[in-house]
């Protein structure tokens, strides 16, 4: 109990060490851990790290977190898993099998993976159906799905159907050669359903907040007096206290000093 106690204090003093660096973090926030705040970006970090994934492999997007729930989940690049997998044992994939209906639309699809064990290639078979994968932005009628945030967009699963479902056999094909190595090994794709909603979601908070902060900008600056301005600031949530309006509010202080 006590060593891994140690482990995670060490981890977590490399980890600070690393997002010391403005730039690192900001890069890290913008690509890995787009859509996670700093706390929640730091956890996903001190996880994968307890996983034996090193630092630099967040910085090569090896492992990455994306939102998922109230939370995040952690997952890796189907292209590290290949490279897993190669080490392995694995000798080859099989190209894409899909099923479709009679408009020629996807039912399901199949990837073979060869792995060789001792003196036998043996065949490690993996079928995943669209349905349980695809989100989707359109009604069975054609209509655009609807959030309480608004439409839903179009994304990769519409433009490139048969690649990301194919991403997805291949991974759970993977796993079922490779079990003591990927066996917590997921890709972002099997996650789709969950993450296209939470994303949705994400971004229309995201506007939201940013016309709040517009509205609490607008009513600093129309401040007519040190009282005035005072009791605006008083009245912002914590949250919506950005250094930026930190910095207009000293600014109109010192020009209202002398009203």
């Amino acid at each position: 109990m006590e060593n891994k106690t140690t482990d995670i204090a060490l981890i977590q003093s490399e980890i600070n060490k690393q997002v010391s660096n403005p730039q690192v973090l900001a890069s890290l926030l913008e690509i890995t851990f787009k859509g996670l705040n700093v706390e929640v970006a730091k956890r996903a970090m001190l996880e994968a790290m307890m996983r034996k994934f090193t630092f630099q492999d967040f910085l090569d997007k090896n492992v990455y977190a994306i939102p998922y729930g109230a939370g995040y989940s952690l997952v890796n690049s189907i292209d590290y898993n290949r490279k897993i997998g190669m080490r392995s044992g694995v000798a080859g994939v099989s190209e894409p099998i899909y099923i479709d209906d009679e408009n020629g639309n996807i039912i399901s699809c199949t990837i073979i993976v060869k792995k060789k064990v001792g003196d036998y290639i043996g065949d490690f078979t993996a079928k995943v159906y669209f349905a349980e994968y695809y989100a989707g932005h359109k009604n069975p009628d054609g209509t655009i799905k609807k959030t309480k945030y608004g439409d839903m967009k179009p994304g990769l699963w519409d433009t490139k159907p048969r690649t990301m479902i194919a991403k997805v056999a291949e991974a759970h094909a993977l796993r079922k050669a490779c079990p003591d190595e990927l066996s917590q090994s997921y890709i972002e794709e099997e996650y789709e359903r969950e993450v296209k909603i939470v994303n949705e979601v994400n971004e229309n908070e995201e506007e939201k907040k940013e016309l709040k902060e517009n509205n609490y900008k607008e009513k600093l600056e129309n401040a007519k007096n040190l009282n005035e301005l005072k009791n605006i600031w008083v009245d912002i949530p914590g949250q919506f206290k950005t250094d930026e309006l930190k910095v207009l509010k000293d600014k109109l202080k010192i020009n209202l000093q002398n009203v």
